[in-house]
């Protein structure tokens, strides 16, 4: 997977907007940066999609310690 989002993913992620200046502005209200590709498409890093939409991969992933939980145990 290259760096960016594909044009085939965006538009899934968008559908059934077409237009690109109507994906831009649904895809900034999800919480995205979008740059735009020279012919208005828009363009979205996937790191940052995935950070955003809350997909992280596994080495990215958060590794909570019991020490964070709290002790949810039987009363004294």
């Amino acid at each position: 997977m290259g760096p960016d989002l594909t044009q085939g993913e965006i538009d899934a992620i968008c559908e059934p907007l077409k237009q690109p200046a109507a994906q831009v502005r649904y895809l900034e209200r999800l919480g995205l940066v979008v740059a735009r590709k020279p012919n208005g498409r828009p363009l979205v890093n996937r790191a940052h999609y995935d950070a955003v939409r809350g997909r992280a991969t596994a080495s990215t992933s958060s590794s909570d310690s019991p020490a964070d939980e709290p002790a949810w145990g039987e009363p004294a």
